[in-house]
Formats: C-alpha cells, structure tokens, sequence
C-alpha cells in the first residue's frame, strides 16, 4: 500500500465573503495550491504555520491533539475553502509545524464525500456516485 497525495486549493474564505461584498477585488482573495497527504488517522484539515500565514487565517482557539510524541495543544485558524478533484467545502485549520506536509483529514474526506484507494495511491469517489457528492442524512 502507498501513501496519497492531492492537489488542494485553499482559499481564504472570508476573503472570499469581503469579495462577494464588495469590499476587496476578487483578484485580492488569498489563496495556494499545495500538495497534501491524505492522513485518515488525522481528524481535520491540518496546515503549515507558513501557509496559514500567507492565507493570512485568524487564531480561533486552541485544541488539545494527540500526536505520535503524546497530547499537544495546537492553534486553530479561521475557515478555508477547499477544492480537491473538483469537490469544495468549508473547514476550519488546525496547525501543524512549518516543516511538515498539509494533511488532509477524516472530515474533509466525508464533506468532500471522497474515498481513498491506498492501493491505486489516489481518492475516488463512491462507488454508486463517483462523479458527485452524495450526503447522507439519517
């Protein structure tokens, strides 16, 4: 089994909001394309201090995280959006060290309603929608 890594834009999403209103040019939205590894033991979408600060995310709060070297507290950053393969949402970031690759977690993978297949190295869609988003609701 191999590891994957996508392609993911990121944009600023209240940067996006200020462009809807007017108050900024969409051309001023901050936004990156980075490559990120899908981590399914990993919980949310998990960000560089770099990229967080070229976004230029807010802190909006702290969470206490478990990690390989035991509970850590961590900072949590304002809303993105996020568009791998095509399939956007809304998350908040948690942040990671400067030297360490985007992760994309388990909640990103169900909003985005993606699959991963370790043994091809990509994510896919579901079996019975595999070209859109299918949410489910109980």
């Amino acid at each position: 089994m191999g590891k994957i890594v996508v392609e993911m834009k990121i944009k600023n999403l209240f940067d996006e909001v200020r462009a809807k209103a007017g108050i900024i040019k969409k051309e001023e939205i901050r936004k990156v394309m980075v490559d990120a590894l899908v981590d399914t033991g990993a919980t949310m979408l998990s960000l560089p201090i770099g990229i967080i600060e070229k976004l230029g995310l807010e802190e909006a709060g702290t969470r206490e995280v478990r990690t390989a070297n035991g509970i850590v507290t961590r900072r949590v950053f304002s809303e993105v959006r996020v568009e791998i393969q095509g399939r956007e949402g809304g998350f908040q970031v948690l942040e990671l060290p400067v030297d360490v690759l985007p992760l994309v977690g388990q909640i990103v993978l169900e909003q985005l309603d993606l699959y991963p297949d370790p043994q091809n190295q990509r994510l896919t869609g579901r079996p019975d929608a595999p070209d859109h988003v299918v949410v489910e609701c109980y």
